[in-house]
């Protein structure tokens, strides 16, 4: 796929000059920068976020390997038990996906225990559809699946270790970060899920010599701009792929390994560095 046709397809769902050629001066908050999260039931290390529409965040905590939703009224909730987990992702009816081990367990909304749907698939990240459906992407076999909550599966893309996934506001497009750290890619999502018409959409800066490159985190805002986990930062590109500049990190040499959009109005992102939760408030809503 070329990169002008890429370009319509995720501009037509935004508008012009809303989005584009826009500085990260004028994304941020003046004066605001990263904090550490002090919620005093809030109690960490994690091991992954991810986002619901509502603008809660859901956080896989290793210390009691367990589930826990902060809601966008700051209340602090246990909703699964007994699950440690390395990825997450929750479905438009409050359903988590949940990558523990090489098994992917989903547990039903109001459900404390999750059911183990799929054995042997090796998730490192997970996204979902408003149909229900997840993309979990599994680097060891440079691929990426699709699944849903029966346990019904397929490979849907082959070629590339991706670390990482999200998906644009009118879920035409799938983003998926490298784990090299060289390359955002983008494929088009077809009626049946399938993924097609695969591009190289963004090549994000390169780290410091002697540093490794990686994207373990990804997502988007209200008009799709794309804000990539880096080695180098929070890197902040444009719909059409043009970096508009880049978050320094907020707890240095650690690099954020997990991004989301959460909070009541959805405009604040939040980081997971090492094991700990940052936040930072942008003066655009996440998707």
């Amino acid at each position: 796929m070329n990169r002008s046709f890429a370009c319509f397809f995720l501009l037509i769902s935004t508008t012009i000059g809303y989005s584009q050629d826009i500085p990260l001066s004028q994304i941020l908050v003046p004066s605001e920068n990263w904090k550490k999260t002090t919620i005093s039931n809030l109690d960490g290390p994690f091991s992954a976020i991810a986002p619901d529409s509502q603008g809660s965040l859901f956080l896989a905590s290793t210390k009691t390997k367990s589930v826990l939703k902060l809601d966008s009224n700051g209340k602090v909730t246990e909703v699964v038990s007994d699950t440690p987990a390395k990825a997450l992702a929750v479905d438009n009816q409050a359903g988590i996906y949940i990558a523990n081990g090489s098994n992917i367990l989903y547990a039903a909304s109001g459900n404390a225990k999750a059911s183990m749907i799929i054995e042997g698939l090796d998730c490192v990240a997970l996204c979902t559809l408003k149909q229900g459906k997840c993309y979990g992407a599994v680097p060891s076999e440079k691929a990426i699946y699709l699944f849903d909550k029966t346990g019904s599966k397929k490979q849907v893309g082959t070629g590339d270790a991706v670390i990482s996934l999200t998906v644009s506001n009118d879920e035409t497009t799938l983003f998926a970060g490298s784990s090299d750290g060289k390359s955002v890619f983008t494929f088009r999502i077809e009626q049946n899920g399938d993924i097609t018409a695969k591009d190289k959409y963004v090549a994000p800066r390169k780290p410091p010599a002697g540093a490794s490159g990686s994207i373990p985190g990804m997502t988007l805002d209200k008009v799709n701009r794309i804000y990539a986990a880096t080695s180098l930062g929070v890197q902040v590109f444009d719909p059409t792929g043009r970096l508009c500049g880049v978050l320094l990190q907020p707890d240095f040499p650690m690099f954020a390994s997990s991004i989301a959009f959460a909070g009541n109005d959805k405009s604040t992102l939040y980081a997971l560095v090492g094991q700990s939760l940052y936040t930072r408030k942008i003066l655009f809503p996440g998707k």
